[in-house]
């Protein structure tokens, strides 16, 4: 079972859901310890990192879908080699960007009332060098990715999150609570998992052809192509992706942006928990886009399905309990005046990265068929309304109005998608998937959670165990009923995560 599907999907769910898992127990922690603004310093770091992720240039998933495809061991070497090499000097051209911008940044664009230019600068020059050797790591976890040991990567992963966001809180504690100490703890847990995650991935292919020594210098033009598309999609999706939090954190004080990205964190928990499911399925689309289309309907109808009612349940838990979840994970570190409005923040951002999580099956379908022109569309209508409107909402409205533009560009990019991917791509009825994966789990999460919302407000209680009841049922309802429409034993689970081979 090691590298069965069920094994993959456990082990991709196991990663996100302590990545996931983790920020909720470590970021109050961060905050008790270094302060609200000092933690945005470190928010500062995540953005900056989905900043500069334009330069993976789908790299990562160009190596993913060469090495899951039955190409020679020899080939699969020389792809790794030359875009490793090419990966590395563009890291090494970002982190020099952001070791000389650094005052720059600190100066025009964060608004700090306690900490000094010089010192803000050298923090985002350590951030520079931590988040450029993270962004390394993704090449050579998407080649692990790739090579089917999708079980081994994960564990990898598990493990250095678990140095990077959890042990160094015990380094702040007994060494310096300070930013300094954290950077400089995340660079060396990057560094680490780099080496290793190099040394796994070489080994493997070694082991599959005990000569690869010498490979061609050369990227094969499918690849350029596929890479040169992807590079337009991934720098427009670093700015729509990003947007909201560098407009957030340039327009208003550190304190405020700190708010706003605990809100942002709880908001892609949708997104968080579907991309697991779709790195999954992304394999499987690139093995059967060329060669078996019945193979990947199955394989499309099942992932969004599974999709829906795993994203669903989670969606509307934030949207009915956004308080009770911002108290329970945080509350102590949160000024009493911010709950209502980091609520109302947190249900309309939920909504958008719902829309958002709802198109990664279909992002992913387009990869597999190397058809990146429709997103690069998409990309651009979004910066070009998008941006300007989010600007004008944060100026004149306030926190409150950030979210809107968000909910509107990613709905509007998954009724496209829809559009393109049923017309061109795939060969489901849409009014099946429409029915099927979208209203009939919709209406059952929706229905659950306003019934726990309700009691919750009648009886009170524990929020934790309401919490829990409400996500548990919403999932076994929604596997019960679409058993029973479509005439299978109430107990029938398998269909689930038995994807064609």
């Amino acid at each position: 079972m090691k590298n069965s599907n069920i094994a993959k999907l456990i082990s991709n769910y196991g990663s996100r859901l302590w990545a996931l898992v983790s920020v909720f127990i470590f970021v109050p922690f961060y905050i008790k310890i270094l302060g609200i603004e000092n933690y945005a310093i470190i928010g500062f770091y995540t953005l900056l990192l989905g900043i500069i992720s334009f330069a993976d240039s789908g790299m990562s998933s160009a190596i993913i879908k060469e090495f899951s495809q039955d190409n020679s061991p020899s080939y699969k070497y020389s792809i790794f080699r030359n875009i490793e090499n090419l990966y590395l000097l563009i890291c090494v051209v970002i982190m020099s960007i952001i070791a000389l911008g650094s005052g720059l940044i600190a100066e025009k664009w964060l608004n700090s009332n306690t900490i000094e230019i010089q010192t803000l600068s050298y923090y985002i020059s350590l951030i520079g060098i931590g988040a450029t050797l993270q962004l390394l790591s993704s090449l050579y976890y998407g080649a692990l990715f790739g090579l089917g040991e999708q079980v081994k990567s994960n564990f990898y992963q598990i493990i250095w999150n678990v140095f990077r966001a959890g042990i160094v809180i015990l380094v702040l504690i007994f060494y310096k609570p300070t930013l300094e100490v954290y950077f400089i703890w995340q660079i060396i847990c990057n560094l680490i998992y780099i080496i290793i995650l190099r040394i796994q991935s070489l080994s493997i292919l070694k082991s599959q052809d005990s000569n690869l020594h010498k490979y061609f210098k050369k990227i094969p033009k499918n690849i350029l192509k596929y890479v040169g598309g992807m590079t337009f999609i991934a720098i427009i999706s670093a700015i729509n992706i990003q947007a909201d939090k560098i407009i957030t954190s340039s327009i208003f004080p550190l304190k405020t942006f700190g708010y706003y990205n605990l809100a942002s964190i709880l908001s892609q928990v949708p997104v968080i928990l579907g991309t697991p499911l779709t790195m999954f399925a992304f394999p499987l689309f690139s093995k059967f886009s060329l060669s078996n289309q019945k193979d990947l309907n199955i394989t499309f109808d099942k992932i969004t399905y599974l999709l829906s009612i795993i994203i669903f349940p989670v969606s509307f838990l934030l949207i009915f309990f956004p308080v009770e979840i911002l108290k329970l994970w945080a509350g102590k570190s949160i000024e009493s005046n911010m709950f209502s409005t980091l609520a109302s923040v947190i249900r309309l951002l939920i909504s958008g990265s719902l829309f958002l999580a709802l198109q990664l099956p279909l992002f992913y379908l387009l990869l597999s068929k190397e058809k990146t022109k429709y997103t690069i569309y998409q990309g651009v209508i979004q910066v070009l309304l998008g941006i300007p409107l989010l600007y004008f909402c944060a100026k004149y409205y306030g926190l409150k109005a950030v979210p809107f533009p968000w909910i509107l560009i990613n709905f509007g990019s998954l009724v496209f998608l829809l559009f393109i991917v049923f017309k061109n791509f795939i060969d489901i009825k849409f009014s099946h998937y429409f029915i099927r994966t979208l209203i009939i789990p919709l209406f059952i999460s929706f229905g659950v959670s306003f019934l726990f919302y309700l009691l919750h407000k009648i009886n009170g209680g524990n929020i934790i165990l309401y919490l829990v009841c409400t996500g548990i049922l919403s999932v076994l309802i929604n596997i019960l009923f679409n058993n029973i429409i479509n005439k299978r034993s109430f107990k029938e689970f398998k269909h689930l995560y038995n994807f064609p081979k």
